[in-house]
């Protein structure tokens, strides 16, 4: 099912990509994720007007976003000019010059890379909640888009500190970008009936200049640890909502070791 804005999608109690990392953890994380104050972080802040620029265009930002003016508000005079501002503006998302200025950049550079791909875009911001066996998910997809072939593409910004093959690997293992591609193919496919997994690419631009940008899709090995995280979370989601227990981590002492696999942590027996 199509959700009409991200306040309704936020408000689903259906579970997402970031409430499945944190329940990877254990149920009482998830539900501090659950309880966590939505007001937007400044990185935030930046990272939804980027979205908004690069993938909807300037009258779509302008119409959310305003840049306040460089003015004294100490002074009467300043404090007169961005009270005028403030109230020509009400209710819009405001950006200091500075971050106007790294929006406009990364926006320009993401755009350009989305434009080199050769996709036609069929649709920005499509908030999705569909049933995976008997599992309310959903995810708020970025881009879809189609390739020249006729097949979807699912396409997410990311902004980042290092866009180059072994920065954004890193990137990957570090927020699990692996398993949102999982996560969100499988949204789409339930939710256009397309038993073919859509193709999912990342489209990275560095927050510096000279606002370096990369596209990446996740390979192989990635993938079949996506799948296992994915069908860990929803089974783990599964689990707790029907006994209404959220715990933490394991009460009994754990053995930790190097070179284990994960997940290979065992309890402590003592004789």
């Amino acid at each position: 099912m199509k959700l009409p804005d991200r306040k309704v999608y936020d408000a689903s109690e259906a579970l997402n990509f970031s409430g499945a990392k944190e329940l990877l953890k254990s149920g009482l994380h998830y539900q501090a994720y659950l309880a966590r104050d939505r007001e937007p972080t400044k990185a935030l802040r930046i990272g939804s007007a980027m979205h908004k620029l690069a993938l909807e265009g300037t009258a779509a930002f302008l119409a959310e976003y305003a840049v306040a003016p460089e003015c004294d508000r100490r002074t009467s005079a300043g404090k007169a000019e961005y009270a005028a501002f403030a109230t020509e503006n009400a209710g819009k998302t405001i950006l200091t010059a500075e971050e106007a200025d790294l929006v406009k950049n990364t926006a320009e550079a993401a755009r350009a890379r989305i434009d080199a791909l050769g996709l036609k875009i069929v649709a920005t911001e499509q908030y999705l909640t569909v049933d995976y066996c008997g599992i309310p998910i959903k995810a708020g997809i970025d881009l879809i888009a189609c390739n020249a072939a006729g097949n979807t593409v699912l396409v997410d910004l990311k902004s980042t500190e290092d866009a180059s093959p072994k920065g954004f690997l890193n990137s990957v293992r570090s927020y699990k970008y692996a398993l949102q591609a999982h996560w969100y193919r499988t949204v789409w496919s339930l939710h256009s009936g397309n038993p073919i997994p859509a193709t999912f690419l990342f489209v990275a631009v560095e927050k510096q200049s000279p606002w370096a940008t990369a596209t990446y899709s996740v390979g192989p090995n990635l993938s079949s640890w996506a799948i296992a995280d994915f069908e860990e979370a929803v089974k783990k989601y599964e689990t707790c909502r029907a006994l209404d227990s959220w715990t933490g981590y394991a009460d009994e002492p754990q053995v930790l070791d190097v070179g284990a696999a994960p997940g290979a942590v065992q309890s402590i027996t003592f004789a």
